[in-house]
């Protein structure tokens, strides 16, 4: 008996470099799928930008009526952060023991009055406070999780940071995880 011997012809070797190619494209590329578009960063949704952006143990502070932004995170350098918004804070305001809002004076950096501090920490929180803009508004910016939110007073503010805030000791971290899956 004889075996016929067959080879591949040139067009069967294309075809086949061809697909290996496409699949080689394919899986190691990442090509463009157009995304949905990025959500803009307004006063209410600045809490959740911060929170995607700030890595790690770190602390925001802004000078120059916060034209200027510098993350410090224990490095010898503070680096540029580029705040999407412009802010206009006038004052910074936490709740003290008796649960009345104390001003806050945060110094200076880089010889600067600093008007804006808020610290983040790895868990993704970052420090609760109230904001007293330009234009006789006040931002609340919630520890954990969600926007934050404009008032037209400081009591306002006030009352929404104990109304929220109430029940998170008492509920063993039941408050935040209904927070998380309202988002």
């Amino acid at each position: 008996m004889q075996q016929i011997k067959r080879a591949f012809t040139l067009f069967e070797l294309l075809i086949v470099i061809l697909l290996m190619g496409l699949v080689v494209f394919f899986v190691f590329s990442n090509p463009t799928i157009p995304k949905a578009r990025a959500e803009a960063v307004t006063l209410e949704t600045l809490p959740k930008f911060l929170r995607t952006n700030l890595q790690g143990d770190g602390e925001l502070v802004c000078i120059n009526n916060c034209s200027s932004c510098f993350y410090l995170n224990g490095s010898t350098k503070p680096q540029n952060f580029s705040l999407p918004l412009q802010l206009k804070v006038k004052n910074v305001y936490i709740l003290d023991r008796s649960d009345n809002p104390e001003k806050i004076e945060y110094g200076r950096l880089k010889d600067k009055k600093v008007c804006l501090r808020l610290r983040h920490y790895k868990n993704g929180s970052i420090s609760q406070e109230i904001l007293e803009l330009e234009g006789d508004k006040f931002l609340f910016i919630p520890a954990y999780f969600g926007n934050g939110k404009v008032f037209n007073s400081l009591n306002d503010a006030q009352n929404w940071w104990l109304r929220n805030m109430q029940n998170a000791p008492q509920s063993r971290g039941d408050w935040y995880w209904k927070r998380l899956l309202q988002l």
